[in-house]
């Protein structure tokens, strides 16, 4: 209780060198609270918003590598990089269905696609106009049922069991409205070209459906339509084999025309299935790269009906994602299945692994900050024990330890940092009330890909004002080190006779 007395008093005396330190000391930590509660919501938003429209809680995918995404390969330098299949995929299912906590269960695979408005719609001017999306191959039974609410429909239904079809991105519609000056309606036909070194090119020619946005979505997640599982397979190249000839459709016979295919690929042509006819790409030498899609007629290709190149899990209780992670990769190791469960951030990719390194690049730049404070402290500090060499002097000649001596200086920091921590911390929390009834507007696609949305209300984060605390604990101790020292090396006799 003495030291803490004289602490005071002394802290008292030296007004302005306490409000010095302690104003530093309450904007730092100001700037901390702040800072980490906007990260942290930010991350729990992007966090929801994957766990309940997109991902799910768990991410399984046909390879061990570790470098796939809902996307397709984190890295797309090569069109060789084709997404592998989950193997034995009804017998992963069936084990996932009976394993205790699972809610919900969706396979998906994901492609890309060139798409352009089929001319047997008549329309002039079209051939030109064409433009990119990426594709989520669905069951939509399943589909619906792990993601109920994730997406507002505009215009026709969403697509039905065993339909074949798309459900357009509202952007890729909006890009066919502004450059042909006509929307794009349910019912109309769209033609979707994909190439890989693998496959080849494949067309398709699908039915809208639909025309969707996500309720939730940044740029990148506003580019995705949904597409049935038997279109994304021919797309990708997942058929097992082609058995029919195809009747071309006058798009597609224009499309291709009569040219050779050294004409049309090149002498190294990665369509490795086309077959010459007498010099000429015929009906039937594109017969594993155009599919009929007449609804009218049976579809006799036959596909790989387990192909699917990833798997997403909903838990009843998210609490458990490790331990139901650990669980299946054991069961996969168990059967020698080349596939590996991961969390939600592994197939969110680089949406929500920006937020995360985010909050790690601000702690830093906040380190960097609080190393800049140290110093001022401690300087400010020394000073202050400069001038009372007289005083400790006088206490160390009257019997005063140096433990004495050591524990009043560190309780004056830690009762500047504390005190002024503490009013930093209150500070924060008032200008976070104030952000979060408001909002925080992103103000461009990089903010809004980080703040999960277009409006952030951010919310006092407990881990933030736990870590302030214990900041601020820290600066005061490491900063009164240096001047402990110097208090110590103080010679009673010569202190004495120095007043």
């Amino acid at each position: 209780m003495v030291l803490f007395k004289i602490a005071f008093r002394n802290l008292r005396e030296h007004k302005t060198k306490t409000i010095i330190i302690g104003t530093i000391i309450a904007v730092g930590i100001m700037v901390l609270v702040i800072g980490n509660s906007v990260m942290d919501t930010a991350s729990k938003g992007i966090k929801q918003t994957f766990w309940d429209n997109y991902t799910g809680h768990i991410f399984i995918a046909g390879s061990k590598r570790g470098d796939l995404t809902i996307f397709g390969p984190v890295r797309r330098d090569s069109m060789n990089n084709v997404i592998p299949k989950i193997p034995d995929y009804f017998e992963v299912k069936k084990y996932l269905s009976g394993l205790k906590g699972v809610k919900n269960i969706c396979p998906l695979a994901f492609g890309n696609a060139i798409v352009k408005l089929s001319d047997e719609t008549g329309e002039k001017d079209s051939e030109d106009v064409q433009t990119f999306t990426m594709l989520f191959g669905i069951d939509p039974l399943l589909y619906r049922e792990t993601f109920p609410s994730n997406m507002k429909i505009l215009s026709g239904n969403f697509i039905r069991e065993n339909e074949e079809g798309i459900m357009l991105s509202k952007k890729v519609a909006d890009y066919f409205k502004n450059n042909l000056k006509r929307e794009i309606k349910p019912g109309d036909k769209l033609l979707l070209t994909s190439m890989n070194d693998i496959s080849g090119m494949k067309i398709r020619e699908v039915t809208v459906r639909g025309i969707f946005e996500f309720k939730e979505a940044d740029p990148m997640l506003s580019m995705i339509s949904l597409i049935d599982i038997d279109n994304l397979r021919a797309l990708t190249g997942m058929n097992v084999s082609p058995v029919r000839d195809i009747k071309l459709t006058g798009s597609e016979k224009k499309l291709m025309g009569n040219i050779n295919d050294e004409e049309l690929f090149g002498e190294t042509s990665v369509v490795t299935s086309v077959v010459k006819e007498k010099g000429k790409v015929s009906e039937k030498s594109l017969l594993n790269i155009l599919g009929s899609n007449d609804e009218k007629t049976t579809r006799k290709s036959t596909v790989d009906s387990g192909a699917w190149h990833f798997i997403l899990l909903k838990l009843k209780n998210p609490s458990k994602i490790k331990n139901t992670i650990a669980e299946i990769n054991s069961y996969f190791d168990s059967k020698g299945i080349n596939a590996k469960a991961y969390d939600w951030i592994t197939g969110a990719g680089m949406v929500a692994q920006l937020s995360a390194n985010m909050k790690y690049i601000f702690n830093v730049i906040v380190l960097v900050i609080a190393i800049v404070a140290i110093i001022i402290i401690m300087n400010t500090i020394v000073i202050s024990v400069t001038e009372r060499i007289s005083e400790i002097g006088t206490m160390r000649a009257i019997g005063a330890q140096k433990s004495f001596v050591r524990r009043m200086i560190i309780i004056e920091t830690l009762m500047v940092s504390l005190i002024f921590g503490i009013i930093g911390i209150i500070l924060g929390a008032l200008i976070l009330v104030i952000l979060g009834s408001r909002g925080i507007v992103a103000p461009n696609m990089f903010f809004q890909i980080l703040f999960g949305g277009k409006i952030l209300h951010p919310v006092l984060s407990g881990s933030s004002v736990v870590l302030s605390l214990i900041v601020v604990t820290l600066i005061g101790i490491i900063a009164s080190l240096y001047p402990v020292a110097i208090a110590l090396r103080i010679q009673p006799v010569k202190a004495m006779q120095r007043g």
